[in-house]
């Protein structure tokens, strides 16, 4: 009985190993993006910006400041929906160390 509990346990372990490599996957696919004043970022789910645009209208004096919150928010994004569908996964169980 004792072995057939940890058996089930490796099984699970096997499943959710299986369900966060796919997960992975479909994160470092996945691109967010947010716009501030003008600019526009786009983040993978990798957490690696892969675009930036920005207006021509942009005020230049102003350009650091709105294309690190653009950044932000993006990332953000990206963190957030690997939060959900890491927890989702895992039915709630929190795993230090993946997010």
């Amino acid at each position: 009985m004792v072995f057939g509990k940890f058996g089930d346990m490796v099984k699970q372990a096997r499943e959710l190993q299986s369900n966060l490599k796919k997960i992975k996957e479909e994160l470092e696919r996945s691109k967010y993006e947010a716009e501030s004043g003008g600019v526009k970022v786009v983040v993978s789910g990798s957490m690696e910006i892969s675009d930036i645009q920005i207006s021509p209208n942009v005020n230049l004096n102003k350009v650091n400041s709105i294309v690190k919150d653009a950044a932000n928010q993006a990332l953000k994004k990206a963190k957030d929906d690997a939060s959900e569908k890491l927890k989702k996964a895992t039915g709630g169980m929190s795993l230090p160390g993946l997010m």
